[in-house]
């Protein structure tokens, strides 16, 4: 209401819409950078902090867990998954020797008796086997003896040919060749004799007759004697010879294929033994195992300890070590951790893991005795990040990291949360500030060092950084004071981390300019300030005096200071304006 009356009592001219809005950016921007110049007032002495001299260590904090450098893990042995029937509780201490976990057993039971069996039958199925080879093999050594014996005598029949039987049947047809003509020359005197006795008178014609008779047979012998012998040396003695020779290869042959066979039937016996044989070795294999299944039911402590429980992450499908739970084949069931030597295993984020070395000096506070600090070393740092993170967070890259402690701890169990300060390096006579003292403006880290009631931005180059703290190397020097929390900057800060610079997008595109003449300048609070900086800030100083604000209140005045336009005369164009909108020429103001 007392707005409403005070805006009633401005003159008709100041009530226009147009110059009331004129008037009130004016109002805004001139208190804007009044504001920069003398930083808002006077601001506590708490808002700074005086850039000192002196030792800067640069280190790195993380939290971890506590854990034995040594310890023997106790798995599952037993193959599949077996059902816990018996644990020590956590935490007891136990003796080597001492029972751990007992396992259920009936399972493993059933399979060693089954596999028992399945021995004693392959055992006799390799005796029957090896029984009926030796059994073949002398069935086949009589065959082959028996082909051989025949390929002998078929051999003897050839020689007997060659060297009797051929020569024997020749004598005999030459003999009876020769046994004929000698009887057809005596029949052939005969008749001659009894011929000429009977011309005389003194033989009977009967008996020429009986001689003419026996010429003729004779004869007749003598041919079939020379064709016997002629048949014999032509076709009976080279046709016996082939059929002995036949004989012979053919008790070869059936040698070899005797042999042949013999060898199919020995191979196929003794396939058949080796057969028997693996399965006999597989089965005793086999009953060994079911075996050391059966004793794995059983675990038993490998030596003096303390009784840990694996701790069971968050995203495991494993269930947690307890009676009645089913545990899978070498799945960790009990860790016995050596106390003497303790570490801690910390989680380095990406951005440092490449500071962080072995060998590097180290720190660890335990959280059940803040009050004490233990030396340590870094003994390890993983080269690839940890895989159990990237369930949770994919983005999330950390290394896992082990700090060996140095300094005798007290009786403390593995499992305690700890902290550890890696410690970097060491900065002697160092600047630093505090690291949210640095901000960026246009491009460039700077801090807002106080001068006079106000501030002003300073380029710095940072150096190295902890925590706390950050190392500058150039741009301030000691006993400058810095504003602890600098003034946010929207047009210098991305906060989506884009990577365009200005004119980037431009060139990345191949846009051309803009055919339209310069904008003209934007009003304030709705405008670019660090192009209305650069524009009336003559001196690059990176603030307004007297006579550059002076120029840009004329320059608000020119552009806003006008009569209204009335309806067809000439309005400008309104901030961020858009083609249609109210406020182009000719448009009808709201």
């Amino acid at each position: 209401m007392k707005l409403r009356k005070l805006l009633d009592r401005l003159p008709p001219p100041l009530r226009q819409r147009r110059v009331l809005l004129s008037l009130v950016a004016l109002l805004v921007l001139l208190g804007y950078f009044g504001l920069r110049e003398t930083g808002g007032g006077a601001l506590p002495a708490t808002a700074f902090y005086p850039v000192k001299r002196g030792d800067f260590v640069v280190s790195i904090v993380e939290g971890g867990t506590l854990q034995a450098v040594h310890e023997v893990v106790v798995r599952n042995e037993v193959e599949g998954t077996a059902r816990i029937i018996y644990i020590v509780p956590e935490g007891s201490y136990v003796k080597q020797g001492d029972l751990l976990v007992e396992l259920d057993s009936s399972q493993a039971q059933d399979q060693v008796n089954q596999q028992e069996i399945n021995v004693q039958k392959a055992q006799a199925a390799f005796i029957q086997a090896e029984s009926e080879l030796e059994i073949q093999r002398s069935l086949t050594n009589s065959e082959i003896d028996a082909a051989a014996l025949k390929l002998r005598f078929a051999e003897l029949d050839l020689r007997k040919f060659d060297q009797g039987q051929s020569k024997v049947d020749f004598l005999e047809a030459s003999n009876k060749l020769v046994q004929a003509q000698s009887q057809l020359a005596v029949s052939l005197d005969n008749f001659q004799w009894t011929t000429n006795l009977a011309a005389k008178g003194y033989e009977t014609r009967q008996k020429v007759q009986v001689d003419r008779l026996s010429v003729m047979n004779n004869r007749n012998s003598l041919i079939v004697a020379s064709n016997s012998l002629w048949m014999l040396l032509e076709f009976d003695l080279p046709k016996q010879r082939e059929q002995f020779l036949s004989e012979v290869r053919q008790a070869s042959n059936e040698l070899q294929r005797v042999i042949a066979q013999a060898r199919i039937k020995i191979s196929r016996y003794e396939a058949d033994l080796l057969t028997q044989s693996n399965t006999l070795v597989l089965n005793r294999k086999k009953l060994e195992r079911d075996q050391k299944n059966l004793a794995a039911t059983k675990i038993y402590a490998p030596q003096d300890g303390l009784v840990v429980y694996p701790a069971a992450g968050r995203w495991s499908s494993e269930s947690l070590i307890e009676e009645g739970a089913m545990v899978r084949n070498r799945q960790e069931l009990i860790k016995l951790p050596d106390t003497s030597q303790m570490k801690v295993a910390i989680k380095v984020h990406e951005s440092h893991v490449n500071m962080v070395t072995r060998g590097l000096p180290a720190y660890v506070t335990l959280d059940s005795l803040p009050d004490q600090r233990f030396r340590g070393v870094v003994d390890y740092v993983a080269v690839v990040p940890d895989t159990q993170m990237r369930f949770g967070n994919p983005n999330l890259k950390v290394y896992r990291t082990e700090v060996l402690i140095t300094d005798p701890l007290p009786d403390v169990k593995p499992g305690v949360s700890a902290k550890a300060e890696i410690i970097i390096t060491n900065i002697a006579n160092a600047l630093s500030v505090p690291i949210q003292a640095v901000t960026t403006r246009a491009g460039r880290q700077v801090c807002y060092v106080k001068k006079g009631r106000g501030v002003r931005p300073v380029p710095v180059q940072v150096g190295m950084f902890n925590t706390k703290f950050i190392e500058i190397l150039d741009g301030l020097k000691e006993g400058d004071e810095v504003l602890l929390a600098p003034p946010y900057d929207t047009q210098a800060r991305d906060l989506e981390g884009g990577m365009l610079k200005p004119g980037d997008a431009r060139a990345a595109t191949n846009a051309p300019p803009a055919a339209s003449s310069p904008p003209p300048a934007a009003a304030p609070g709705a405008g670019n300030r660090a192009a209305m900086l650069k524009r009336f800030d003559k001196n690059g100083d990176g603030k307004l005096d007297d006579a550059e604000r002076a120029a840009l209140r004329a320059a608000m005045q020119k552009r806003f200071g006008g009569a209204p336009a009335g309806r067809g005369g000439h309005q400008p164009p309104r901030p961020g304006g858009r083609p249609g909108a109210p406020g182009r020429p000719g448009a009808e103001p709201r």
